[in-house]
């Protein structure tokens, strides 16, 4: 009975699954080590908007930039889950002005709409890359690079089984397991070269914990002092405390993940779940009362006109 490289096939499949184990867990400590390697870089107090990106990206920046709006009264909410803006307000931030620029072109912009077209602009993706520059987030490029060497053990290992599976199938050898094991393989390698933008590092998984826990990120106390907006920084605006607006946050969840969101009722942190008035960083040249609900009249994303938009062997190791 052959024994090809003077193994069995059931003992190079048990030599598979201990490399297996041991390249993957190769591959689990080098993408640990990425996310600690920045922690020496220049930091500094953290804003609003950069609580909001750490926690879920350029979505959360421009959800917060939304509350933000509404709580200074440039932006009013209706009751369906739009949004239109009041008078001629004037943005300091580029992330509100280009909320308010969005909004303004149609007479009620549903708020999901909203949030998928501005997340997608320069302003909100920004703070990625200061971020990232900060200390706070690993780019996406030395992502790249330390992913694909994390899993060159993998491509080792799986290139040694594909010799061998092509050696069992020469010889005639049942190579059902190792089949397995190559295709169990690739699935890793591709999982593990996924990369989905910015990651946190050690520091900015810190300065989260911190903004959760009510502590001021570099002093500024910015979550606690930010009333409703802080809480959609921190979970997305599904915990905006005013109900209807939440509903149209679950709504928008329900459209990306595929899976709404629990309503939370939490405490403001740091405020002893008292509800402070939103950032007044908008100046409204109009008024009009924060949180103030218009009527449903009227057509959604309709423009002025106010109209609809649209190994071989035994046990299959390739060897007997």
């Amino acid at each position: 009975m052959e024994r090809p490289w003077g193994l069995s096939g059931p003992e190079f499949l048990e030599l598979y699954w201990i490399a297996l184990a041991a390249s993957l867990a190769f591959a689990i400590v080098v993408r640990v080590r990425l996310r600690g390697k920045r922690d020496g870089a220049p930091a500094g107090p953290l804003g609003l908007y950069d609580i909001a990106y750490l926690t879920g990206g350029p979505r959360r920046v421009v959800e917060t930039s939304v509350a933000v709006l509404i709580g200074s009264g440039a932006l009013r909410p209706s009751r369906d889950g739009a949004v239109r803006v009041v008078g001629n307000p004037v943005a300091d931030d580029t992330v509100d002005q280009a909320v308010l620029t969005d909004a303004a072109r149609y007479r009620n912009r549903t708020l999901s709409l909203l949030f998928t077209a501005v997340s997608e602009q320069d302003a909100p993706r920004g703070f990625g890359r200061v971020l990232a520059d900060r200390g706070y987030l690993v780019p996406p490029e030395a992502l790249k690079h330390r992913y694909r060497l994390a899993v060159v053990p993998l491509l080792l290992l799986m290139a040694v089984g594909a010799v061998r599976w092509v050696n069992g199938l020469l010889i005639g050898a049942p190579v059902g397991w190792l089949t397995l094991q190559l295709v169990l393989t690739g699935i890793l390698v591709g999982l593990l070269l996924r990369v989905d933008g910015f990651k946190r590092t050690a520091r900015g998984s810190r300065a989260v914990a911190e903004a959760r826990a009510g502590e001021g990120t570099g002093g500024s106390g910015v979550i606690s002092s930010a009333g409703a907006a802080g809480l959609v920084a921190l979970d997305g605006f599904a915990h905006h405390p005013d109900s209807p607006l939440a509903a149209a946050g679950q709504r928008y969840a329900a459209l990306t993940s595929g899976r709404p969101p629990r309503r939370a009722s939490r405490r403001l942190p740091g405020t002893g779940g008292r509800t402070l008035l939103g950032m007044g960083r908008v100046a409204n040249h109009q008024g009009g009362a924060a949180g103030v609900y218009d009527g449903a009249g009227g057509g959604h994303d309709g423009g002025s006109s106010g109209s609809g938009c649209g190994g071989g062997g035994g046990c299959g190791g390739g060897g007997s």
